[in-house]
């Protein structure tokens, strides 16, 4: 009797194991496929994908880096991809875009569509201009040829009071 028991016992843990071996295979691949950001796409012709906003294209490349960039950095003062990319999101996004863009995972993002919506004298939306105030998220500044670590709150209160 002890026996069956204890065969019956040792049946039961094997599969346990079994079953939370692939149920740990089976998140780690979903980890792995998964993404932050997912632009919108729409269909072209049947089988071509195209993006239907170039906010997105300029949402992920500044989503990509840690460090919000002025209009002149380095000692010859150029600029730089990055400030580019924020003049176009201030003339390409709409005032709901830009307001949305304020709970993005990225606090550059978030800095950048602050400083759009200011720039362009568009309405914030309450809640979203209180997070983004109370926001202590580190991000790097670079202007002129100092690099600064920051954080989103200073950024965006520096920016507000210039």
């Amino acid at each position: 009797m002890k026996l069956r028991l204890l065969s019956l016992m040792s049946v039961v843990v094997v599969l346990s194991i079994k079953a939370y071996e692939i149920n740990a295979h089976e998140l780690k691949e979903k980890k792995s496929t998964s993404s932050f950001y997912q632009p919108y796409l729409s269909l072209i012709n049947g089988d071509q994908f195209n993006q239907t906003s170039p906010v997105d294209s300029l949402i992920k490349f500044l989503s990509e880096t840690s460090t919000v960039k002025e209009q002149s950095v380095g000692f010859s003062g150029t600029t730089p991809k990055e400030y580019r990319a924020f003049e176009d999101l201030q003339a390409l996004a709409t005032e709901e875009e830009l307001n949305n863009f304020l709970t993005h995972y990225s606090p550059v993002v978030r800095v950048y569509a602050y400083r759009a919506l200011i720039a362009n004298e568009m309405y914030i939306e309450a809640e979203y201009e209180e997070t983004v105030f109370k926001d202590t998220t580190s991000v790097n500044w670079l202007s002129g040829c100092l690099l600064i670590e920051s954080s989103v709150q200073e950024l965006v209160s520096q920016r507000f009071t210039d």
